[in-house]
């Protein structure tokens, strides 16, 4: 594949720095940590209920209460073509249906839905471990909101929401973490049960059937209510717990790479050569790539990439980016590939990948 210019880095379809190619605290474990506010209008009926004028008046309102504000791009999503939805999507900022979603300009870390499952959901992301300044982005947002807008609430129950377990706060935490030490040494059932525990829940982000596949290594944990505790305990609880799971897989990796040495160092050889040899990566095995040269980066096995470059990976080879970039830049593909957009996108996708590596220097060889 002939390119006539080297693709887009570390930056979103805008060419705004992204928030997920910044650095953050603990992100050799921690890739994100994000924040959710859900609030309803007073005087509406909730999503589900509001009947077509209601969805417009709400929508109306917001855009209302946003236009004074500085740096907020109001997108009306029915204006947007399926391939914006799709980078909406992959930067997850949308997964629902909603009729508006309300951007910061930026980093883009900050979003705000209109009309998805309740009238108003503020969402932040940051880099890392770092739950109270993702709690300060979306409070922020909130404080303008209700000197504009009237929430439905009561003293009994708090915010009132569609979810009888988003009552109260509004206020949920999630955190993306990467976990292989855990996961391939065998002591993953003991996470889950501590996360379990603290009422709290953990999901794979993937869910592939090799045992050696890297994608397996990804999971978010997440409060599951906003109802128990003022937002200072709800961020207490998920900050402790994910402190103690980074703590543990840092000292699993060092025993594990102690004791397994040619294993390690198989597993990042062979992922390292898949990407730079494959022609036509799909999206999950470019995780499984990726995460596998994060671990090696981790053991000291390389250098010549840092952890934020492989964190910002994981979403600059998403679809809808890629898609993007073969519509906005001038590439030539092979024959074949020309005649397919998924081949255009996974031939993009590889294309990325090497280029982010092509400085990666292998710090321990093959005796």
């Amino acid at each position: 594949m002939a390119r006539k210019q080297k693709t887009e880095s570390n930056s979103t379809s805008g060419g705004i720095s992204a928030w997920f190619a910044e650095r953050g605290n603990n992100d050799d474990v921690v890739i994100s940590t994000r924040a959710r506010l859900v609030r309803n209008l007073a005087d509406f009926p909730f999503s589900s209920k509001m009947t077509a004028d209601d969805r417009e008046r709400v929508q109306a309102l917001a855009y209302d209460a946003f236009s004074g504000e500085e740096g907020w791009h109001f997108i009306d999503m029915s204006q947007v073509s399926l391939p914006g939805k799709q980078i909406l999507i992959d930067k997850n900022i949308i997964n629902d249906d909603c009729t508006a979603v309300v951007i910061n300009y930026g980093d883009e870390s900050t979003s705000c839905l209109v009309n998805e499952n309740d009238h108003i959901k503020i969402a932040a992301f940051i880099s890392g471990l770092d739950c109270e300044k993702v709690m300060e982005k979306v409070y922020k947002v909130d404080e303008f909101l209700q000197k504009k807008l009237q929430f439905a609430a009561n003293i009994d129950f708090g915010y009132l929401t569609s979810y009888i377990k988003d009552c109260g706060t509004g206020l949920k935490f999630s955190a993306r973490l990467f976990i292989p030490s855990i996961v391939l040494s065998g002591q993953f059932d003991s996470v889950v049960s501590m996360v379990r525990e603290k009422k709290l829940s953990i999901k794979p982000v993937f869910k592939s059937g090799q045992i050696a596949d890297f994608s397996n290594c990804l999971f978010d944990i997440t409060t599951t209510s906003s109802a128990e505790g003022t937002e200072l305990d709800q961020m207490a609880v998920i900050h402790s717990v994910v402190s103690v799971i980074l703590k543990t897989e840092r000292k699993i990796r060092s025993n594990f790479a102690d004791n397994n040495p040619t294993v390690v160092l198989n597993f990042f050889k062979q992922s390292y050569a898949r990407a730079m040899y494959s022609l036509l990566l799909s999206y999950e095995e470019a995780v499984s790539i990726i995460s596998a040269v994060k671990w090696g980066l981790q053991l000291g096995l390389i250098k010549g990439i840092s952890e934020n470059e492989l964190n910002g990976l994981y979403y600059r080879v998403k679809d809808g980016h890629l898609k993007y970039l073969c519509d906005n830049f001038a590439f030539t593909f092979e024959k074949d590939v020309k005649a397919s957009e998924n081949l255009q996108i996974k031939r993009l996708r590889t294309i990325v990948i090497q280029q982010a590596f092509e400085g990666i220097v292998n710090e321990k060889p093959v005796s």
